[in-house]
């Protein structure tokens, strides 16, 4: 059912319209008598279609669309002003904010109706062309791994290192993190006295870690912002993707394990299994700190890079949550021998 929030101080006009709105079968419809109300609501149940009261004590409708719209989860939400002001100077500060209709009241049902339907229409005209996009841009990248694949057949390393160059294509710092994780990963395993064949295993499972990320379209690899929920649920297939690209090559378990677990957390809440402990394999736990560690002290686009002794801290926070409680001193045990160095 498609979700609409409906936002009015004016209580019986809000529910009456949201029982016009049930009424029809089709829509799932959430209520907020104030601004504040409001704004909490589409951002915690993030509708298909905002329909607002401009006129409400503070916040106002004018209020509550410029605190959605700087909001990156809620900016591109459909936002319809409802108003008993036919002021024309009204409805064009309503559209210069971001606002996709603007409905003078009294207005008839079918009115309403007709307009929801028309914004939801181009709303998911809009989404079929930038998955289309999206879709012709991952093709292409598949052709190219499978060409890396029938060209590197016999040769793991140059594989591996040819994927690494491929990502860069797209996003140059995915190419660079993955090699920083490689020699902390391989620095782990070897203070941890693994054989060296599993320590050559593990090198290739952190270099092609991110792989799934060649089927993540640019508009949520590339962002700027803090990625909104539906983003995220696509971002976080990455490490299953990248498992299914990778199966076909007959590269060892660990690598694979690598690819798809490096995400999962220590106290099961990580993905994309929700693995426990134990259960998640020692390889990919090893390279949950590396890749952590890498990602708190490396700038990004929404905040500065961590410093070492608040990195440490938050690595010994996240000890028995989010990482192996056995791994963690001897990791900053490796981190603290190259600071003195």
């Amino acid at each position: 059912m498609t979700r609409l929030l409906i936002i009015d101080d004016d209580k019986s006009l809000l529910l009456g319209l949201a029982e016009t709105l049930k009424r029809e079968g089709i829509y799932q419809v959430i209520t907020a008598d104030s601004g504040n109300m409001g704004i909490k609501l589409a951002k915690e149940n993030l509708p298909q279609l905002i329909i607002c009261d401009l006129m409400m004590p503070p916040p106002d409708g004018w209020a509550v669309l410029k605190a959605l719209s700087i909001d990156s989860t809620t900016a591109l939400i459909p936002f319809i002003f409802l108003t008993a002001r036919a002021d024309e100077n009204d409805k064009i500060k309503g559209m210069n904010l971001g606002a996709d209709d603007y409905i003078t009241k009294p207005f008839s049902k079918d009115e309403l109706l007709a307009r929801i339907n028309a914004i939801l229409r181009r709303k998911n005209m809009i989404q079929t062309e930038e998955r289309f996009k999206s879709q012709k841009e991952i093709s292409a990248l598949s052709v190219k791994v499978y060409d890396l694949i029938q060209e590197f057949s016999t040769n793991q390393e140059g594989l591996a290192e040819a994927m690494a160059q491929m990502l860069a294509l797209r996003d140059n710092e995915t190419e660079e993190h993955a090699r920083r994780v490689v020699e902390l990963s391989v620095k782990m395993a070897r203070r941890l006295n693994m054989e060296e064949n599993l320590v050559h295993h593990i090198q290739l499972g952190a270099l092609l870690h991110d792989v799934g990320k060649v089927s993540i379209p640019d508009s949520i690899l590339l962002k700027k912002d803090v990625l909104t929920n539906e983003e995220r649920a696509i971002m976080c297939q990455h490490p299953t993707i990248g498992k299914r690209i990778l199966q076909p090559l007959g590269l060892p378990p660990t690598v694979l394990g690598m690819v798809q677990y490096h995400h999962e957390r220590w106290d099961g809440s990580g993905y994309p299994d929700r693995l426990v402990g134990e259960k998640i394999p020692l390889p990919a736990r090893i390279f949950a700190l590396a890749d952590v560690w890498d990602a708190l002290t490396s700038d990004r686009p929404y905040r500065k890079a961590w410093n070492t002794e608040k990195t440490i801290d938050y690595l010994r926070e996240q000890s028995g949550r989010q990482f192996d409680p056995d791994l963690v001193e001897r990791f900053i045990d490796i981190i603290q021998d190259e600071v003195k160095k």
